[in-house]
């Protein structure tokens, strides 16, 4: 990644106070709506979440009454888990790449991360409260993604994500190897055997064991089907914990997708793209294929709804949005659901999220207003029997 002595000297001290200026515990809050999506598979009608300290505390029909949680009633609104970015650069790719060096896998984004960085700012309005700060496409071993959160008090959450590869057009550069996808694949070939055989040592080979080992993921930008099969091979001979970044042409290896257990990171669709590539999400759902959407954040929920249009079920469309890259993050213990003990991170939705005609009404991350609006009316005193959904 390119840093100047400046940013060496900043990077840790900006991720630090975007940690530590976080409000003290806010009062308990208590908000209920026409429908709320608990996960995509778990729909609740006419009920109520209640976020304790930035997390929810509990969900339900019949929260128990809370005398000092505020009530806020988002009437016949819908409100959602928050949207997960697998992927993204958020705007900082310059600072996410080495351009010296092909092989950097012990580099961090989050040393490169700017919580002031322009692009982040909208995130919450399109629905999304976390992203995986991803380093870019330019280098074959790019370095380790961070989890970061959107909304006013932006910070690192993780900082130790999946390992980040590339055999991508943009790694291959005529000025430095490697310069095909040939070499690109050997280098890592090199790299990987060297560290099963115990050859390497350092940093770089720390990384890449715990990708051998399976505790670390690792994601593969690879676009062509020639890139795709010398992922997959990776993946395959050296024991993976795979997961596939674009993937325009996975159409064509399907097969191999679902019988190696891959995940698939999809960009962004556009109506106007071929008729395959709008058809390829059902097709990946089908053959039991996950995947979710990256790209373009305000072409993430119309995405999911293109790939509805187009064959896809509502359920698995959600799931894209959040549960999905929550797994795939390793996150599901607090991201991608509304379950008891995730974070209180949610966006609401006039009506259902996947009709393009709902329009955004607020987004919420950690139990504090980032985007929107509350509710102009005060719910109901809640029950105080308790029937919840844990």
């Amino acid at each position: 990644m390119k840093r100047s002595p400046t940013w060496a000297v900043l990077a840790p001290v900006c991720a630090a106070a975007a940690l530590c200026c976080r409000p003290a515990a806010a009062q308990d809050l208590l908000l209920q709506a026409r429908r709320i999506v608990i996960a995509a598979d778990t729909v609740l009608d006419d009920g109520r979440v209640l976020v304790r300290q930035g997390k929810v505390a509990y969900v339900g029909a019949d929260v128990p009454a809370e005398s000092r949680a505020r009530r806020l009633d988002y009437g016949d609104a819908t409100i959602v888990p928050g949207f997960v970015l697998a992927h993204a650069t958020l705007g900082q790719e310059r600072d996410l790449a080495e351009r010296a060096l092909p092989f950097t896998p012990d580099l961090r984004a989050a040393e490169a991360f700017d919580p002031w960085h322009k692009e982040l700012l909208p995130l919450p309005r399109h629905g999304i409260t976390a992203a995986a700060l991803s380093p870019a496409p330019t280098n074959v071993a790019g370095g380790i993604a961070a989890l970061v959160k959107t909304g006013r008090d932006r910070g690192v959450l993780g900082a130790d994500l999946h390992l980040m590869l590339s055999l991508a057009a943009p790694a291959r550069d005529p000025e430095r190897p490697p310069t095909s996808l040939m070499g690109a694949v050997d280098l890592l070939r090199r790299a990987f055997d060297a560290t099963q055989k115990g050859q390497a040592t350092g940093p770089d080979a720390a990384v890449l064991r715990q990708a051998l080992q399976g505790t670390r993921a690792v994601f593969v930008h690879a676009d062509t089907f020639a890139e795709l099969n010398a992922a997959l091979d990776l993946g395959r001979d050296f024991g993976l914990r795979l997961v596939l970044v674009s993937a325009r042409d996975a159409g064509k290896v399907l097969p191999r997708l679902a019988q190696q257990q891959a995940a698939v990171v999809l960009d962004t669709l556009q109506p106007e793209a071929r008729l395959a590539q709008l058809q390829l999400p059902t097709r990946l759902a089908e053959a039991g294929v996950p995947f979710c959407f990256a790209g373009r954040p305000e072409l993430l929920r119309r995405s999911a709804a293109l790939a509805v249009r187009h064959g896809l079920d509502r359920r698995t469309a959600l799931m894209a949005l959040t549960r999905v890259p929550a797994a795939l993050l390793d996150q599901t213990g607090s991201l991608g659901a509304l379950r008891q003990g995730c974070a209180a991170d949610f966006a609401v939705f006039t009506g259902d999220p996947l009709d393009l005609d709902s329009a955004h009404v607020a987004t919420w991350v950690d139990g504090a207003l980032v985007a929107g609006r509350e509710p102009a009316r005060t719910a109901a005193p809640a029950a105080a029997t308790a029937a919840g959904v844990r």
